[in-house]
């Protein structure tokens, strides 16, 4: 089919308002702004496996700045739910009046993402009737940090821009009449989606398992090497279990080439320009165990963190009889005492 017999069922129409009466635009942040958009439509139309093509249309009304792209596809129903999945993440903001992020994301959050979009795919490739996107998943898909990354871009580029007070996106028909409500964004709440910081919460893994490559023990500056069981990629890390490291420069754990640790890794995370999570640094803070063929040998260290379980209410911890029992590396003259919240330690 050539481009000049191409109808398009389903249109996207982006408008700027202006401050005054003119219809011309800063091309550098016309570009900037459709540029994000468009990473917006294509991402969304690949995790739902919808096919589509996006097309530049002319238009001749007056009022602000109007784009209108023109999307061509095999399902006219599965773009529309695109577009509205685009227009409903571009004007909900990302961040609280305090700059924070209005929902604080977690690898539980990522699964069911996936679960929903695998929902929604499914609902789309069967042409399921009322297949329509969950409230959760827009929420989920809204605190995306792709997509927060997208919006915090776009939003960026139109606060530079003093002439822009608003922008307004509805979805349009083949005969430009309007398929869905407006939706609009007043300059006043541009903070709302643009990043403080592209740091990202540090994520925690309590059950990380790393094949030591290479230890490092006399200089804390310099970075371990092993392999992360989490894809198996190879990584450098900061080991600041110092126990640990004084337990092997003292050859109570000696290493061998294979020998692998449970342990506590905190990865440090950024956004990239593109939207993407890179993990920026790995820490090691405790090693819970070392393993070995079938050998295993838990750390004392290791020991403490798996058996601490605070309670919420009263807390009691006592291991008064025999605390070797419990933690066969503390010294037999030593006994914790813990009570509601209070620590007190005896020694005999």
């Amino acid at each position: 089919m050539s481009d000049s017999i191409l109808k398009f069922a389903n249109k996207l129409e982006i408008r700027y308002s202006f401050n005054n009466k003119s219809n011309y635009m800063d091309a550098m942040t016309k570009h900037r702004c459709e540029k994000e958009i468009l990473t917006l439509i294509r991402s969304l139309a690949d995790m739902l496996d919808v096919k589509l093509t996006v097309y530049n249309e002319p238009y001749d009304k007056e009022g602000g700045f109007r784009e209108k792209l023109g999307v061509a596809g095999e399902s006219s129903r599965s773009i529309s739910i695109v577009l509205n999945l685009v227009m409903q993440i571009l004007t909900r903001p990302s961040l609280s009046v305090g700059g924070q992020p209005l929902m604080d994301r977690t690898p539980a959050d990522e699964e069911e993402m996936q679960r929903e979009l695998s929902k929604l795919r499914r609902e789309l490739r069967l042409k399921t009737p009322g297949a329509t996107p969950s409230h959760r998943l827009i929420d989920l898909l809204n605190a995306s940090p792709r997509f927060c990354k997208c919006k915090s871009n776009f939003y960026e580029a139109l606060k530079g821009y003093p002439k822009v007070t608003k922008i307004s996106v509805r979805e349009l028909n083949e005969k430009d009449r309007s398929r869905s409500g407006s939706l609009e964004v007043k300059r006043d709440q541009f903070d709302y989606f643009i990043l403080r910081s592209d740091d990202l919460p540090t994520v925690k893994d309590n059950k990380a398992t790393i094949e030591i490559i290479s230890p490092v023990l006399k200089d804390s500056k310099y970075r371990w090497k092993g392999i992360y069981n989490k894809g198996g990629e190879t990584i450098d890390f900061y080991m600041q279990d110092e126990d640990f490291k004084k337990q092997m420069f003292e050859d109570k754990i000696s290493f061998t080439s294979g020998m692998c640790i449970d342990c506590v890794l905190e990865i440090v995370r950024r956004l990239s320009e593109l939207g993407e999570v890179v993990n920026v640094s790995y820490t090691v803070t405790t090693v819970i165990r070392t393993r070995f063929d079938k050998m295993e040998i838990v750390t004392p260290q290791g020991g403490i963190f798996v058996n601490w379980k605070p309670r919420r209410s009263s807390l009691r911890w006592i291991c008064s009889a025999n605390p070797i029992a419990v933690f066969p590396s503390l010294p037999s003259t030593t006994v914790f005492l813990l009570e509601h919240s209070n620590i007190h330690q005896r020694t005999q």
